[in-house]
């Protein structure tokens, strides 16, 4: 693991991280988190040595919606071990066939929750084996694949960092300022008082600020800065 801590750039240290995961059997290596509570699956920082065909068909078809893999890790901790048996849904089952012809039959899955509220997943994968050997690996490896998950999460840090800022808004200090105090349960009226401006100075700070964060009302911009961390409402 020591290449991981080594890696100059993203890609040698993805790199290194699936060649580890060669060294325990696992052909395929997928690292994908959520940087911030709030933003979208289409926001997951994402590295993976699948097919570039198999990541076309599960974004087109909108997989993550119905993975089981990617269920599992928002909502537990402990890692999952996935075969056929974990895809019951008819979507779940077609979406396993299709895995499983880019040679993702089995796996394992570890979940990822981060102390600024990231989710997400390190899994490992490989073509048909039998639960049993499945089981038996990730039992022998597992120890082992899980201080894996920590070291990759740890030591990409910087590239989760980097990829985060290009998705939060960028806000003016007057702008900042405006979705503070909405934050706090201030009206335009009030908040104009705060700044001695007109309301409609307020209003079109808040209609940018709504243009930033994708939202049509400014209680949502401020709901999704406070998850994101932008600002503190107390």
């Amino acid at each position: 693991m020591s290449a991981l801590w080594r890696a100059a750039d993203e890609r040698s240290w993805f790199r290194a991280l699936c060649l580890t995961a060669r060294r325990c059997g696992f052909d395929h290596t997928l690292f994908a988190v959520i940087p911030r509570p709030g933003m979208r699956y289409a926001d997951v920082y994402l590295h993976s040595n699948h097919a570039s065909s198999w990541r076309e068909t599960y974004d087109e078809r909108a997989f993550v919606r119905i993975d089981p893999t990617v269920i599992h890790c928002l909502r537990q901790t402990a890692p999952l071990i996935w075969s056929s048996a974990a895809f019951t849904e008819t979507r779940q089952k077609e979406m396993y066939e299709e895995a499983r012809r880019h040679g993702l039959a089995t796996g394992v899955s570890l979940p990822i929750h981060g102390p600024k509220q990231e989710v997400g997943m390190l899994s490992f994968a490989c073509g048909d084996q039998s639960r049993r050997e499945l089981e038996s690996s990730v039992r022998r490896h597992l120890p082992f694949l899980a201080l894996l998950r920590d070291v990759a999460f740890d030591t990409g840090q910087r590239f989760l960092s980097r990829h985060a800022e290009t998705l939060i808004p960028k806000l003016t200090p007057r702008e900042y300022e405006c979705l503070k105090w909405t934050a706090q349960g201030k009206s335009t009226w009030e908040i104009a008082k705060i700044f001695g401006c007109s309301e409609a100075t307020v209003n079109f700070h808040m209609a940018n600020i709504r243009t930033k964060f994708g939202v049509s009302s400014r209680s949502a911009a401020a709901v999704k800065a406070t998850r994101m961390g932008l600002i503190d409402p107390y």
